[in-house]
C-alpha cells in the first residue's frame, strides 16, 4: 500500500481560502509530500493531519498466568480474565 504523502498517494486536502491553501502547500514542500489542493465552502485537512500525526501501532502487554489480573481484582490472572 502506497504511503500517504506519496505520487502514488498524494495528500488531498480542501480549504476555503488561498492563504489556507498557501499553508498547507508550504507544510507539504518542507516535508517532501505530494499534494492536492482543492477550494470549496467547507474545508478538509485530514490527510495532512494523519500525515503530520501517524497514528501509532496498537502495543499490548503480555501478562504472566501467575501475574495479578490487570482488571485490578487482586486475583491472578489465570483465576480471573484469564481463565477461558
Amino acid at each position: 500500500m502506497a504511503k500517504l504523502g506519496s505520487k502514488e498517494k498524494p495528500i488531498v486536502v480542501r480549504v476555503r481560502s488561498e492563504e489556507r491553501g498557501r499553508y498547507v502547500a508550504h507544510v507539504c514542500a518542507q516535508h517532501g509530500w505530494d499534494y492536492i489542493i482543492g477550494f470549496a465552502n467547507t474545508e478538509d485537512i485530514s490527510d495532512l493531519e494523519k500525515a503530520l500525526n501517524p497514528p501509532q501501532p496498537v502495543r499490548s502487554v503480555k501478562v504472566g498466568r501467575n501475574d495479578p489480573c490487570p482488571c485490578g481484582s487482586g486475583k491472578k490472572h489465570k483465576q480471573c480474565c484469564g481463565s477461558g
